[in-house]
């Protein structure tokens, strides 16, 4: 019995130190990016994204902001990142009874190891192909 409570210790710990430099939250929704850091903004419109495939280097912000008429999200297809709903500008109401909405908001995140990371907003997504890829290099 002491063993598989050492087992389940051992990979809770494990778990807990994992080292991954992937893609992180430079804060939650409508935080600024850091100062200094590059930035590229990504514009969530009805539909869209625009660019909705940047390529970026290690380092650098993210930025999603929401400059539609309804809301979105940014959430990433290997669950990397969610922005949480993001409602239009000038609104405090999620017409898709989401809980985490924030009026006119947007979302940053820090993207540190190259690779590529597919994204898709969690409402338009499939129906209306409302999805893009961040690229990052060296």
């Amino acid at each position: 019995m002491m063993r598989i409570r050492v087992g389940i210790a051992s990979a809770i710990i494990a778990a807990a130190c994992g080292g991954s430099s992937g893609p992180t939250s430079s804060g939650s929704t409508n935080n600024p990016p850091p100062s200094g850091a590059t930035v590229e903004t990504v514009s969530m419109t009805d539909f869209a994204f625009t660019p909705a495939s940047p390529t970026i280097k290690a380092g650098t912000v993210v930025k999603w902001v929401n400059n539609g008429k309804t809301a979105h999200t940014a959430t990433s297809d290997g669950s990397a990142f969610d922005s949480g709903t993001l409602a239009a500008p000038g609104t405090t109401m999620d017409p898709y009874g989401g809980t985490t909405t924030t009026p006119g908001g947007s979302f940053s995140m820090t993207f540190a190891t190259p690779g590529t990371y597919a994204y898709h907003c969690t409402f338009h997504g499939t129906l209306n192909n409302m999805k893009g890829t961040i690229t990052v290099t060296q």
